[in-house]
């Protein structure tokens, strides 16, 4: 090796699929021994992580996008302690496309010694399971050392110093090893199960592994059961099949892979559709397991910018016909309040009613969190069950300026996505300034409004074009603006009687109200489905209700789907644990009188007629999973074709699944 090829300490590379991620713990040893040499030096590292795919690949946008996340953070850090020196500051890169690389400094600024920083690198393929984003991570002694002309030729793995060690955790690793640490410590301990559910085009392995590390943290508070906290991952690419598909493969999912007889307590989160999803789940066991609820306690059921009432009225005719003709597969139908094929009614009004509620009303908490601006996907009056205190609600908007929450100036863009926003998102928005002059992203649509008002095109391209936290945000929490701008819980009284709906909710000149109001003469049915639904909701059961304020983009803020670039969603996460995860002040809420011990799974048919509409078996199309759903179909039926022509032609026998296996147990932890 040439001098500048020895300050090379460290080379590894890597492939993501949707859904997966890789945590790189780096751990350099500044000195050995107890004593602090005379001669010792502060000199930084440097860490290099680059995309390796082709140039040609960055507008793949539908077969990927082939782009990842990375962020870098000292190994003490979290979000609520000031930072006081710049050189700890959090490093991300939102999206590093094809061809990119991030290059940042590892700071040795004090003599300590140990240093130890994590690296996240995350994939963003958001419509293909089969498709691969591959990269590099490199760390040398000097900036020069990690260039590309160096470490081309380097094996795929390899450390070159005795100081520093790297361990690679994958997306199983952080998803098991949490709760398999936990359950060592005291195996007789009872579970509570916590089920984390994604919204449409998400997964819940990277989108909601922040909520998930921010439960267990809360370990601590729970000395007498055991927090496990899980996620259907495979409903991935397949969220345009309908709630009722995926909320039967998650209750499957929860029963047949997950129940034993240690867990006495179970949780709901779901983000977007996956509260949706998640309810339709709990419909399922009910009908199906009845034993289900009987032996484990339900504790929270908590949704997060859900759509709970459909999104009809918030959008023009159009949107509507697309949504029925399957623009979004089966699940568009379900938001468009369709009448389910065999059924009178649409899923959604079957949904308020019996069985949920009935298990609803054994949940300790329900809760509900909704952004009041700033999200283009579900509007403020279908994810709070339509009934709320709307003057309250804007006069603590007016109060804390709401106007600044959307200042053009302080919002950031990276640079390395400005090639994106020009030749793609720009243009994009032209075509639907003329086609839809409403849904464009000018603000004309509101001009009257003094609410900022965010498109549905600027919702669903923020996750790849996301406006980025300011540097005083992310360092110091005083900075922080309070989000919480509305906390109560609504009870069936809080409702208004229907004779005074008109006034109170249908001719209301609160302009929080205008999503549901708008075009009354040609929404009036689906507007009068929506407050049935709503009704039906609240009948028998209390609601908490938090509504949140949030900077743009508010739908994937509100969960934190990427650590640093969904920051503003910190506050919001914090409250749900604070509420709802601080350890429970009776441990032993219910008392079972008898334990069921009869496990069976219902037939179908001994199921009661008014229950049919769950477990009834629907006709499958092609044309379900939507546009966009038909790519990832195609693309693993290519795929699956290759690998049996590929196996065919070298008569290869082996088990692909158990090599892969090898490999990342031999892989999982790099050391010197």
């Amino acid at each position: 090796m040439t001098a500048r090829d020895q300050n090379v300490w460290f080379h590894y590379r890597s492939s993501l699929k949707i859904g997966e991620l890789e945590r790189f713990i780096i751990k350099y040893d500044l000195y050995e021994g107890a004593v602090i040499p005379e001669d010792l030096t502060l000199d930084s590292l440097w860490l290099r992580i680059k995309n390796i795919e082709q140039l040609s690949y960055r507008a793949g946008y539908l077969m990927g996008p082939y782009f990842i996340y990375t962020d870098l953070r000292t190994e003490n850090y979290h979000h609520s302690q000031r930072i006081i020196y710049s050189a700890d500051q959090p490093k991300f890169e939102p999206n590093l496309q094809p061809q990119q690389q991030s290059i940042v400094e590892l700071p040795v600024h004090r003599i300590q010694k140990r240093y130890v920083w994590i690296v996240d690198v995350i994939s963003q393929i958001l419509f293909s399971t089969t498709t691969k984003v591959t990269f590099e991570l490199s760390i040398g002694t000097t900036r020069g050392s990690i260039d590309s002309k160096n470490i081309d030729f380097l094996p795929s793995l390899a450390t070159y110093s005795d100081k520093l060690q790297v361990t690679r955790l994958t997306t199983l690793d952080i998803w098991k090893l949490s709760s398999q640490l936990s359950l060592k410590c005291d195996r007789d301990k009872p579970k509570h199960l916590i089920i984390l559910t994604h919204g449409l085009h998400s997964n819940v392995t990277t989108d909601m592994v922040y909520i998930q590390e921010q439960i267990y943290n809360q370990q601590k508070n729970y000395p007498n059961e055991n927090l496990v906290v899980e996620g259907f991952p495979d409903n991935v690419c397949q969220t345009e099949k309908g709630i009722k598909y995926l909320g039967t493969r998650v209750a499957e999912y929860i029963v047949s892979n997950l129940y034993d007889k240690s867990i006495k307590k179970i949780s709901f989160i779901g983000h977007s559709l996956g509260g949706l999803v998640q309810t339709f789940a709990i419909a399922y066991i009910a009908v199906k397991y009845p034993w289900f609820f009987e032996n484990v306690e339900p504790v929270n059921f908590i949704a997060m910018a859900s759509p709970l009432l459909g999104i009809v009225t918030d959008n023009p005719a159009y949107i509507k016909m697309l949504l029925s003709f399957g623009v979004i597969g089966k699940t568009g139908q379900d938001l468009g309040l369709d009448k389910c094929p065999k059924d009178d009614n649409a899923l959604l009004y079957l949904l308020s009613g019996e069985p949920v509620r009935a298990i609803l009303s054994k949940f300790k908490r329900r809760t509900l969190y909704a952004n009041v601006v700033n999200d283009g996907i579900v509007p403020l009056y279908t994810a709070s069950l339509l009934f709320l205190d709307y003057d309250e609600i804007l006069n603590s908007l007016n109060e804390k300026c709401v106007d600044k929450t959307v200042d053009s100036e302080n919002i950031t863009i990276s640079d390395n996505t400005r090639f994106f926003q020009k030749n793609f998102i720009n243009p994009l928005n032209k075509i639907m300034g003329v086609w839809a002059p409403q849904m464009s992203s000018d603000g004309k649509r509101n001009k009257d409004s003094k609410l900022p008002k965010v498109s549905i095109l600027e919702s669903a391209t923020s996750i790849l074009l996301p406006p980025l936290p300011d540097k005083a945000y992310i360092m110091d929490p005083n900075s922080r603006e309070l989000c919480i701008i509305h906390d109560k819980i609504y009870t069936e009284d809080d409702i208004p009687p229907v004779k005074d709906i008109e006034e109170s909710i249908y001719n209301s000149s609160n302009i929080l109200l205008q999503p549901f109001t708008i075009d009354k003469r040609q929404k009036e049915k689906y507007q009068k489905l929506e407050e049935t639904i709503a009704r039906r909701w609240h009948k028998g059961l209390s609601w908490r209700k938090v509504i949140v304020k949030l900077k743009p983009d508010a739908h994937n803020n509100i969960v934190t789907r990427r650590r640093f670039v969904n920051a503003y969603g910190w506050p919001v996460i914090d409250h749900m644990i604070d509420n709802h995860f601080k350890g429970d002040i009776s441990e032993n809420s219910i008392k079972f009188d008898s334990y069921m011990e009869d496990y069976r799974k219902i037939k179908d048919e001994d199921i009661p007629m008014k229950y049919q509409w769950i477990v009834r078996k629907e006709e499958e199309s092609i044309f379900d999973v939507g546009p966009t759903g038909m790519i990832s179909t195609m693309a693993e039926m290519l795929d699956n074709f290759t690998q049996k022509q590929l196996i065919k032609k070298t008569n290869m026998h082996t088990d692909l699944k158990e090599e892969i296996k090898k490999y990342e147990e031999m892989n999982n932890t790099l050391l010197h």
